[in-house]
C-alpha cells in the first residue's frame, strides 16, 4: 500500500516513551532491516537480528526498551515496549487510511429476496444473491459474486469477500471477516452403508460464527447433523482448513493453513493449532493446548500440553523420538557388524 507518514505522526500512534536520534522526511515504505534504505520504517522483534539493527539503513527504527543503539545521521529510534505490536498499530492505520470507503449501494446486477431484511450503510457488490428471509446488519460489505442462502442472519460490520457461499440457516456474528472462497454451512461428509450402499445422511443443522472470527480464503466450515457446528468469539482461521460437522471450537483459537479436524471435535478456549495437522473425530482439545505443524493428532489432551508428532506426544517426547530416529541409521550400521551372518 502507498502512504507517507512523518515521525510524528508515527510516534502518535505507537507513543514511544524514549525516542533516539532524528530524522528529518516522511516514511514511505516498511522494510527488512537488511533491505531498508532512505524513507524506510524497520523493526526488531527477534533479538537474533540484533547485529542488522546496528548496521540498518532505515530512517526509523522500532526497537525494543533497553536495547543498546545509537542512531545513524538522519535517523530516529523509537523504543517501545513490543515493536511487533508497535508495527501492527502503524499497518492498521495504514491499512484504515488507503481503504476505500464504500459508499453504501446495492449493485443492480444483485438479486435480492423480497423477505430478505436490510440495514442501513450496506454495500452489496455484483451478482450476489440473496435468498429469502436473509437479515443483514448495518455497515456490511458483500463482494461480487457471493451466495447468501435462505434464514442466514448476518451482524453488523461484517466484511464479506468476493465469492464466498453462505448456505441456508448460517449465522454469523459482529465484526466478522470471510475471505475469497470461503464456503460456511457446506454439507457434513456423513454417510452410513445401507444394503452394500453408501446412503448420504442428511446434514440439517447450521453453523454459527461468533463476533470477531476471521476466516482464511478457500477454507470450508461444514454444517452439522443437528444443532450447530461453532465457531467462538475471536477465533482465526487460516486459508484452506477443514472443519467437519458438529465440531465445536472455542475462543481466541488461532488454525493455521491446511488444517483438518474430523467431525464431533471439540476444541477449548486460546487453542494454537499449526499447519496441516489433522485432528481426528470425536476428541477433545483442552483449553491452551498447542499442537506443532504436520501433527496427527489421535487422543484427547490435557490442559496447555504442547504437542507434536504423528501421533502426536508431548514435545519433549517428539522431539527425543526425532532425534533417535536421525541415529538409527547408524545404529543399524553397528549392529550388522556384531549378527552372524546367517541372521
Amino acid at each position: 500500500m502507498r502512504f507517507q507518514l512523518s515521525p510524528e505522526e508515527i510516534q502518535s500512534i505507537v507513543n514511544s516513551k524514549h525516542v533516539c536520534g532524528n530524522f528529518e522526511g516522511n516514511i514511505t515504505k516498511i522494510s527488512s532491516l537488511q533491505e531498508a534504505q532512505l524513507g524506510s520504517l524497520s523493526f526488531l522483534a527477534n533479538r537474533k537480528y540484533s547485529r542488522d539493527a546496528a548496521t540498518s539503513k532505515a530512517s526509523l527504527l522500532l526497537l525494543p526498551e533497553g536495547f543498546d543503539c545509537t542512531p545513524g545521521i538522519n535517523q530516529a529510534i523509537f523504543f517501545c515496549e513490543n515493536p511487533s505490536i508497535a508495527l501492527a498499530k502503524i499497518c492498521q492505520y495504514i491499512e484504515k487510511f488507503n481503504a476505500h470507503p464504500t459508499p453504501p449501494e446495492i449493485h443492480p446486477s444483485a438479486t435480492i429476496h423480497p423477505s430478505a431484511t436490510l440495514a442501513h450503510h450496506i454495500s452489496i457488490g455484483p451478482n450476489v444473491v440473496i435468498g429469502e428471509h436473509v437479515s443483514i446488519g448495518e455497515n456490511t460489505v458483500i463482494g461480487a459474486g457471493t451466495f447468501i442462502g435462505k434464514y442466514t442472519s448476518i451482524g453488523c460490520d461484517v466484511k464479506i469477500f468476493p465469492n464466498v457461499s453462505l448456505m441456508s440457516f448460517s449465522e454469523i456474528g459482529r465484526h466478522v471477516i470471510l475471505h475469497s472462497g470461503v464456503v460456511i454451512g457446506s454439507d457434513g461428509f456423513g454417510f452410513e452403508k445401507i444394503d452394500g450402499r453408501l446412503e448420504k445422511i442428511p446434514q440439517i443443522g447450521n453453523v454459527v460464527l461468533e463476533d470477531f472470527v476471521d476466516i482464511g480464503a478457500n477454507t470450508t466450515i461444514d454444517r452439522a447433523r443437528f444443532a450447530s457446528t461453532i465457531i467462538g468469539r475471536g477465533t482465526k482461521i487460516d486459508n484452506l482448513v477443514q472443519i467437519g460437522h458438529n465440531v465445536k471450537i472455542g475462543k481466541n483459537c488461532i488454525i493455521v493453513a491446511q488444517v483438518g479436524i474430523a467431525g464431533s471435535v471439540t476444541i477449548g478456549d486460546d487453542v494454537t493449532i499449526g499447519g496441516q495437522v489433522g485432528i481426528a473425530g470425536h476428541l477433545h482439545i483442552a483449553d491452551g493446548t498447542q499442537i506443532g505443524a504436520q501433527s496427527g493428532v489421535t487422543k484427547d489432551t490435557e490442559p496447555h500440553s504442547i504437542l507434536l508428532g504423528s501421533p502426536a506426544t508431548s514435545f519433549k517426547e517428539a522431539v527425543r523420538q526425532f532425534a533417535s530416529l536421525a541415529k538409527l541409521p547408524d545404529f543399524l550400521k553397528k549392529f550388522s557388524k556384531i549378527l552372524p551372518d546367517d541372521c
